[in-house]
């Protein structure tokens, strides 16, 4: 026994119009990850690189003045790069809060 279904298309239409919102928060959702993810990526990099200084600097220099004052300087730049990675963070927010009051605004109309 085969039954035909006859999909009227102003339902395919109304289910078009209802989920497009959500198609366009998961595409927001979506790029702030993304966003997110590659600069943790990054500050996980600058991390490391930091340790592995800090342990090249341990082997590498004999006297213990020059040594701290090798580990000084790398902390002070590690620490510069961490604020302007912080200064990223911020700006990925403040995007991503714009974004979202840009969406919901959108899905209201």
């Amino acid at each position: 026994m085969s039954q035909s279904f006859n999909i009227d298309t102003n339902f395919v239409e109304m289910q078009k119009r209802f989920f497009a919102p959500f198609l366009g928060f998961n595409a927001l959702a979506l790029r702030t990850f993304e966003r997110a993810a590659r600069e943790g990526y990054a500050a996980a990099g600058e991390t490391l690189e930091f340790s592995i200084a800090q342990a090249k600097a341990l082997v590498e220099v004999q006297e213990p003045q020059a040594l701290v004052t090798r580990q000084a300087q790398l902390t002070t730049d590690f620490l510069n790069r961490q604020a302007t990675r912080s200064n990223e963070w911020l700006k990925i927010a403040a995007e991503a809060q714009a974004d979202a009051g840009k969406w919901a605004q959108a899905a209201n109309d």
